[in-house]
């Protein structure tokens, strides 16, 4: 059985940057493991989509299912977004563990330190009025209420998460056993064909 960390929190809280690392430290362990950054992920899969709830809950459950897809296919993967709502952050817990086990990893960050580390100068923008539905400024956040994980980048650096997380991950013992899970799952098959098609262009599938 494979399984999905999926790293969430606010943006710039380091959700990207731990997800990258900790791929590394797994792809050391020998384990086949793809990374669903979600920036990436839209660029390439949901480009369509925008920033409101409903476009958010969409992308939210697109990517859980191309996770279940490589987990089934015996492929980790790793994933850092947003997922600012509850009932998205429970779909995906729903979603994955039909094929692979899901670990919630709740990168935790106040608003204020993420704003003052914003590479890009989003959270500035935001406060201006230039972007609408930025999370933590003008659209809701809502903290897990039972992640696997929490690790505090305001409160700790970068490499004392990781250690964090792989100490975690490990004590789960989530790096064997065999996938029994329900394939179903509520997309359309021409949504299903669309999203495999786009994952055989990127390599993922033969």
């Amino acid at each position: 059985m494979s399984f999905t960390l999926w790293f969430m929190g606010l943006p710039a809280s380091g959700k990207s940057t731990l997800a990258k690392r900790v791929e590394n430290r797994l792809r050391e362990m020998d384990i086949k493991v793809e990374n669903l950054d979600g920036d990436e992920v839209r660029k390439n899969l949901h480009p369509d989509l925008g920033f409101t709830r409903e476009e958010r809950a969409l992308n939210n459950r697109r990517t859980a299912f191309v996770c279940k897809l490589l987990n089934r296919n015996d492929i980790a993967t790793v994933t850092a977004m947003i997922t600012p709502f509850r009932d998205a952050q429970q779909h995906a817990r729903e979603t994955i563990n039909e094929s692979g086990t899901f670990v919630l990893i709740y990168v935790k960050c106040p608003v204020e330190v993420c704003a003052e580390r914003d590479p890009k100068g989003l959270y500035e923008k935001a406060k201006a009025g230039k972007i609408e539905n930025f999370t933590g400024i003008n659209h809701p956040f809502q903290e897990p209420i039972d992640p696997e994980i929490i690790v505090d980048t305001a409160e700790n650096d970068i490499d004392e998460c990781v250690e964090e997380i792989m100490t975690q991950i490990h004590a789960m013992e989530i790096f064997n056993g065999d996938p029994d899970g329900d394939y179903e799952f509520n997309v359309s098959r021409q949504e299903e064909e669309s999203i495999k098609e786009n994952l055989k262009e990127l390599g993922y599938f033969e």
